[in-house]
């Protein structure tokens, strides 16, 4: 009787057991969905980039001096050759005027060098000259006289010096007579003339380099631009060579990103890429990569951490509005692409033995499906074999749900 008891027991807990597997069994798990739609794919380099002039330039100071007019200020548009600066010439004037007033007295001492023999001044140099030496004949007689009469005694010591130096003094008026003739009868030197033509030529390039410098006085726009920058106002004293105003051309842009080394090599000339910034509203901007650099650079993370990367220029295919250089813009440089594929979300997707799989809803029963992966981006995933275009995959499938379980799909 104990034993018929205890089969009988034991027959209730199997059927017991059964039935709460079978409850449990047809009892429906709650799921979302996604349907296995075709569409397209890319994978991408995702970065930030700028946004910068492609024609920018930079003036300097010419020269230096006090600045006495600027004639822009920042976000003004010039055109080639607009006076941007001016500054104080008054130095190079006053050296030009001293330069002048040399040339002046180098012209003068020329003049007087080369200038004609006076005739009438030789002709009474020359009478001059005929009645000194008869000057000289009479006071050289008188000398002899008084020799003759100082040694018969007749006349006294001092009387016969008076007679000596008379001679002498008029044979020193005789000689100064024949050097003053002979001074303005002779031609000039062959060497003089052209020492002071020398003297100005140099002069004058002196003065058409101060002419010339007189152009730095006055900056000019070197390009038709926007000024970004002006770092010069009325009053500022400038040194040669420093930099007073940038202009760009903000009607050509483009952008510069900063590539990590490890993707680089997914990127080529020409890859399309494209813009985007949530917050000024910019999307479906169209560019490509125009310039790679050839040389890696290193730049510290937001993070801290030391990166290799490498700059590339992407060329701006459609008109930006409302933006300046300097903005920073989000870009995707596409690597590569496939259309008209079947795609389902990364998330519907696990792994079991190196295997990929998803469930499917089949008549609202969960199916186990191995699937073949493709590209993956942008959270979707291609399917090269497993699926079908139209089956619904289950997201997120969780531990409870096992093979022939019956499902119940959520709105999605």
């Amino acid at each position: 009787m104990k034993k018929k008891i205890i089969g009988i027991i034991g027959i209730l807990v199997v059927v017991a057991a059964f039935g709460l597997f079978m409850i449990n069994r047809n009892k429906a798990i709650e799921v979302t969905v996604a349907l296995v739609e075709r569409g397209e794919i890319k994978e991408y380099v995702e970065e930030l980039a700028t946004l910068t002039m492609e024609n920018q330039e930079s003036v300097y100071a010419p020269t230096a001096g006090r600045v006495i007019s600027v004639h822009v200020k920042v976000g003004d548009q010039v055109e080639k050759g607009d006076v941007l600066v001016k500054i104080d010439p008054q130095q190079l004037s006053e050296q030009k005027k001293l330069l002048e007033a040399q040339k002046t007295a180098v012209m003068a001492q020329l003049n007087e060098a080369v200038k004609p023999i006076n005739e009438k001044e030789v002709e009474r140099l020359e009478l001059l000259l005929t009645a000194q030496e008869r000057n000289v004949g009479e006071a050289q007689r008188k000398l002899d006289n008084s020799k003759r009469l100082y040694e018969a005694g007749a006349i006294s010591s001092e009387e016969h010096q008076s007679a000596v130096l008379l001679l002498d003094t008029e044979v020193n008026s005789l000689e100064r007579i024949k050097l003053d003739l002979e001074l303005i009868k002779e031609p000039i030197s062959p060497n003089i003339a052209p020492q002071y033509e020398a003297q100005l030529r140099q002069l004058d390039l002196q003065i058409q380099e101060l002419t010339r410098q007189a152009k730095d006085f006055v900056v000019y726009a070197p390009m038709r631009g926007t000024v970004m920058m002006r770092q010069v106002d009325v009053g500022s004293y400038l040194q040669p060579g420093i930099q007073i105003i940038e202009l760009g051309d903000k009607g050509k842009l483009y952008l510069e990103s900063d590539i990590l080394v490890g993707d680089m090599g997914k990127i080529e000339i020409g890859a399309p890429v494209e813009i985007f910034n949530k917050d000024l509203g910019i999307e479906g901007i169209k560019g490509s990569v125009k310039k790679i650099h050839p040389q890696a650079f290193s730049k510290i993370s937001d993070l801290g951490i030391e990166q290799k990367r490498v700059k590339i220029e992407i060329t701006v295919e459609d008109s930006i509005e409302n933006l300046r250089p300097g903005y920073d813009l989000d870009i995707r440089v596409i690597t590569d692409s496939k259309e008209n594929v079947l795609l389902i979300p990364e998330n519907a997707i696990f792994q079991m033995d190196r295997k990929y799989y998803v469930f499917v809803n089949e008549n609202n029963t969960a199916v186990l499906r191995e699937i073949q992966k493709g590209m993956e981006s942008q959270r979707l995933v291609e399917v090269i074999r497993g699926l079908q275009e139209g089956e619904e995959v289950v997201i997120s499938p969780d531990e409870k749900l096992k093979e022939g379980i019956a499902i119940e799909v959520l709105e999605f």
